[in-house]
Parts: C-alpha cells; structure tokens; sequence
C-alpha cells in the first residue's frame, strides 16, 4: 500500500518540529510554510495565497492545518488574515485540488470561559471562547462543516489543550487539567489523519490528566484514541532518575 501524502502547514511552529519525524516515518510529507526549508518536498507562501496552496496540495490526500497565527493578536491585523481569511483559502484551496480530508487544530480556548466554570468534563457542543483567537477557531471549525455538507471535504476539528514539553509541566498546577504532550500529540493527529469513515467531526485533545475537563469521549470513540502519556507517570519517572 502506497504512503499517505500528507501536506504539513506551519512546521516551523511551536508544535510542528515535534510532528515531523514521526509524519516523516509514516507518510509521504510535504510542508508549507512561510519560510524555505532544507527539507524536500517543502513549499513557500502564505495563507493569503490561493495559487501557492494550490500547488503545494496537487495530490495531496489529506492537510494537517497548523499555520496560524496562534494566540491573542491584533485582530485586523493578525487574526484576521491568517485564521480567518487564511482558513477561507486554505479549505478552498483543499476543495478545488481534490484533497481527501483536513485536520484542523482548533483549541481549549474555543471553550475556556465554560472550562473556568466548571468541573464536568467539557464535551465539544460547547462554544465559550476566552478570546478573539478562541473565535477564529470556532470560524474554522464552522466553515469546516460547511465544506464537508456542501462541498463533500472531510473534516476533523480537534480542539487540542494546553500542549507544552514535558520538561516544562509542573505537578500541582491546575492548567495539568487540559495538558497534551508531544507523544499524544503525534498520536492523536495520526488517528485523525489515517482513521477512515468520517466525515466532519470535533474532538478533544489532551494526555492522561489528573481531571478529565476535556471529555475525551469522541475522541475515543470515533479516532480509537487513548492518550499515552500523564502527568504522574512523567514525575514519577523523574523521581526514579
């Protein structure tokens, strides 16, 4: 059986480098970014330009959507070009060259007014952005919708937690809550990318923590997604050294 080809956007970011040598295992990978890349098979542009994001999606079967800008910014100036504009081109663009499906990653902060505010684990029906940035991602997950009901593209929104290296976690900080690690970062994307059958679709994503406030339930059960890494595991890890 043939690799996937899967086109990477945003691998320069704070997540990327931490995809890219499983992805690179496991697919036939192509990037797009803002800047060049040594790497082969990488494309320059930006958001904003349809005719580079055609072209780096010719035969591509699915977009793994990091680009971003990716927290609280200038609206006009920042937020709107590239998480709203940019998300408008970018599904187009996927349209128009006949990929397969888009993972998007959308973010805890689509829900963090309601996650302040309770103990119950989230489940993703829930809108309460803390911010303009946690709207852009709701814009995304919307029009996804609208590309797969009206244009038949596959999309999986996956509104992923707080995701930080497992140097840089602390025991009994409450943010541990919605913590993903690289690993069940690699590991949750991957399920998103290769798992077939779905068509449009919204999922959370976080590690193993010490309060689910995140539900994980569709993630398990539509992506057969068990998180791998905890934050007690890590520490006590640690405690062995």
């Amino acid at each position: 059986m043939s690799q996937l080809r899967v086109l990477l956007t945003g691998p320069s970011g704070r997540i990327g480098p931490h995809l890219l040598p499983a992805f690179e295992e496991s697919y036939d990978l192509h990037t797009f970014d803002v800047s060049p890349s040594p790497r082969p098979q990488s494309h320059v542009g930006t958001l904003q330009d349809t005719d580079s994001l055609r072209a780096a999606m010719r035969g591509i079967d699915v977009v793994m959507h990091l680009a971003a800008t990716s927290d609280e910014a200038p609206f006009l100036e920042q937020l709107m070009p590239n998480n709203i504009e940019g998300m408008y081109k970018l599904l187009d663009a996927a349209h128009l060259e006949g990929v397969r499906r888009v993972v998007f990653v959308s973010s805890v902060q689509v829900i963090w007014d309601h996650l302040a505010r309770t103990n119950e684990p989230i489940e993703t029906d829930i809108q309460a952005p803390s911010s303009l940035y946690g709207v852009t991602k709701i814009f995304g997950e919307v029009l996804g919708q609208w590309y797969h009901q009206h244009r038949g593209l596959e999309f999986i929104a996956i509104r992923l937690g707080w995701f930080e290296i497992y140097e840089r976690i602390h025991r009994d900080a409450w943010i541990n809550n919605v913590w993903i690690s690289p690993g069940d970062a690699v590991r949750i994307f991957q399920r998103a990318i290769e798992t077939p059958g779905i068509g449009y679709a919204i999922v959370n994503g976080t590690s193993d923590t010490p309060k689910e406030l995140l539900s994980l339930k569709s993630a398990r059960e539509l992506l057969n997604f068990e998180p791998q890494d905890s934050v007690e595991k890590i520490f006590s890890a640690l405690l062995e050294q």
